[in-house]
């Protein structure tokens, strides 16, 4: 990130007047992320908050940088002003600046509220269960929203699942997959992207992308999306699988019992319908929901503070949803 003086006098010039009316005072800067240069900045004297997000680092050229900062800050502005993502109740943040000097920084408003992970921390650990059936349902609302408004004509197609999947294979194989867990897995993806009724008999959607317990904030009954830095146009279930795909990951992670996940997997797809008003979806999205869980439990293998013991059993629980 460029200097801390050069960031507050850009936000006193360009993104608080959109806020407050000057004068400014002193800004304090906390960083929200020790994996992403993620900041909230706080101007006491209005009690102004608002967080930065810079997309330049040391391996990532600027020109590279601000392509995702531009797209990023185009999705969240394409959501709130043309899909409707706005409200009270189901909302994207807003973008409120760019600055591609300032190591690519986007400024967006502040959300309160807590992620899904504190959720799932409380379900888990303190028995807090009904709390978390409560934020699912509404994610699922959430997402209803989002893939309502934005559905097409445009039939699925299983090029997307099955390139993104080569990608995993191809970063997993360096250091956690053999070479015969490949080829299991990739026999058991042919046998869907051979059935091509089962995507046919749905329409794209803008996706968030990037669903994971993280990237959601639940204020009451509000939610509000961040990091939409990987929006598309997709399959509705590279959303809802992915949720899923967490869901066991997270239950498998933190007690040793991927089962214990199914009700809250169950329990949101159902919401999900219901939110949608057409309970035919249900058998759609049921179809593919495994294809989808086998992705995102493999993108989740990815990362390298997960033990090697439950890197295994993700990838073999991929394979199982998959096969």
């Amino acid at each position: 990130m460029y200097a801390e003086a050069d960031v507050c006098q850009y936000l006193k010039e360009e993104i608080f007047p959109q806020i407050a009316k000057a004068p400014y005072g002193e800004i304090e800067v906390i960083r929200l992320s020790y994996c992403k240069p993620v900041y909230l900045f706080f101007e006491k004297t209005k009690n102004i908050m608002v967080v930065g997000k810079s997309f330049r680092c040391e391996f990532i050229p600027i020109e590279e940088a601000w392509l995702s900062a531009d797209k990023e800050y185009l999705n969240l502005k394409l959501l709130r002003e043309r899909i409707g993502m706005c409200g009270d109740s189901d909302k994207v943040v807003a973008p409120l600046g760019e600055n591609m000097g300032l190591s690519a920084l986007l400024v967006m408003e502040w959300a309160p509220g807590q992620t899904l992970d504190y959720y799932l921390d409380k379900a888990i650990y303190d028995r807090q269960r009904e709390n978390l059936f409560e934020k699912l349902s509404y994610l699922a609302r959430f997402f209803a929203k989002l893939h309502i408004a934005s559905e097409t004509d445009q039939p699925v197609s299983p090029d997307e699942p099955r390139w993104y999947l080569s990608n995993l294979l191809d970063f997993l194989e360096k250091s956690y997959l053999s070479s015969i867990e490949r080829a299991a897995i990739e026999e058991y993806a042919n046998q869907w992207w051979n059935e091509d009724s089962i995507f046919a008999a749905d329409r794209e959607v803008i996706v968030h992308g990037d669903a994971t317990p993280t990237n959601f904030l639940f204020d009451n009954g509000n939610v509000t999306g961040i990091d939409l830095e990987k929006m598309k146009w997709a399959d509705r279930c590279w959303d809802l699988g992915f949720i899923a795909a967490e869901l066991k990951h997270h239950f498998m992670w933190r007690m040793g019992n991927g089962w214990a996940a199914e009700p809250f997997i169950g329990h949101f797809l159902w919401e999900y319908v219901i939110n949608y008003g057409d309970a035919c979806l249900f058998q759609t999205i049921t179809r593919k929901i495994p294809l989808y869980m086998a992705l995102g439990l493999l993108r989740i293998a990815r990362n390298n503070w997960l033990g090697e013991a439950h890197k295994k059993y993700l990838i073999a629980e991929a394979q199982q949803c998959l096969k």
